[in-house]
């Protein structure tokens, strides 16, 4: 079932209740993706996608800079509060804590040598990202052969702008990385990138080019700026002291509002995985 259709169903639970003079201790719906809602329908051209992967079901790898490599951005997926037995069921089909190359919640966290994990490395670019070499990093050919996966999360980009690299320029180096992730049969969920104190003019530029892109490859496109947006306009309170990581109290707390608002890492983890079933739902599933 649906975020939409659950917080339908509760909203006309407590009405019903509230009529009858009747009342429950909490009726509010989980929190629903918001500015995700793309223009156009990506599920077909996704399923042609899918048709060429030859692989292990299930396999997810998030793709990124250090915010995708702190532990906090995995938490909730790994070991989080409050997950429905919708979601439950679709992390166990991820392979969520089952370690190996199955496992992507586990690489983008594991520490390999400093700065990095299997997946993530810390200071990366677009660039950097496709050729490989920071700390390390493999390039992202080689982590696309290692892990083959069925879905991956891209979420790249932060370093570029906060280098004042020019966005078309980032945007191309995404281009490239959906183009050999597709090409492997392996559907791609591009990520916006969260806000930076001082510069979000930059960084709203920069998503703006992503969605151009996204609605050109057709791809699925998790708008996190947006969504953080939606929650609070000032969005700062998704960030910690040096205004480009986010926050991280109760990183695997509740996914509630007043939670996200106190860690960053907790609402990008919980719309990660809304975003993932909703691609699952409607590329993998779908007959």
């Amino acid at each position: 079932m649906s975020n939409s259709r659950i917080g339908k169903m509760n909203a006309a639970v407590c009405l019903a209740l509230m009529l009858t003079g009747l009342s429950l201790p909490v009726c509010a719906a989980e929190p629903a993706l918001q500015a995700s809602k793309e223009s156009y329908d990506y599920a077909a051209a996704m399923k042609d996608v899918a048709k060429k992967f030859k692989g292990t079901p299930g396999v997810v790898v998030l793709l990124g800079d250090s915010i995708t490599y702190a532990n906090q951005n995995t938490a909730w997926a790994l070991h989080g509060e409050g997950q429905s037995p919708e979601v439950k069921a679709f992390l166990k089909w991820t392979h969520v804590g089952d370690g190996g190359n199955v496992d992507g919640w586990t690489a983008a966290k594991t520490d390999v040598e400093g700065g990095r994990s299997h997946t993530a490395s810390s200071g990366v670019t677009t660039g950097e990202y496709l050729a490989g070499g920071k700390h390390g990093l493999p390039p992202l050919s080689e982590i696309i052969k290692k892990y083959n996966p069925q879905l991956a999360l891209y979420m790249l980009g932060t370093n570029d702008m906060n280098q004042g690299a020019a966005p078309a320029a980032a945007v191309a180096n995404v281009e490239k990385a959906l183009d050999m992730l597709m090409a492997n049969g392996t559907v791609p969920v591009l990520s916006t990138i969260p806000p930076m104190k001082g510069k979000i003019p930059q960084v709203e530029a920069y998503n703006a080019e992503l969605k151009k892109l996204a609605e050109k490859k057709k791809v699925p496109l998790l708008d996190l700026f947006g969504e953080m947006k939606a929650l609070d306009a000032d969005m700062m309170c998704f960030l910690t002291g040096d205004g480009v990581h986010l926050s991280f109290d109760n990183a695997a707390g509740a996914p509630t509002v007043e939670n996200f608002k106190k860690a960053g890492y907790l609402c990008r983890c919980y719309f990660n995985v809304q975003k993932l079933m909703e691609v699952k739902g409607k590329v993998i599933d779908a007959k």
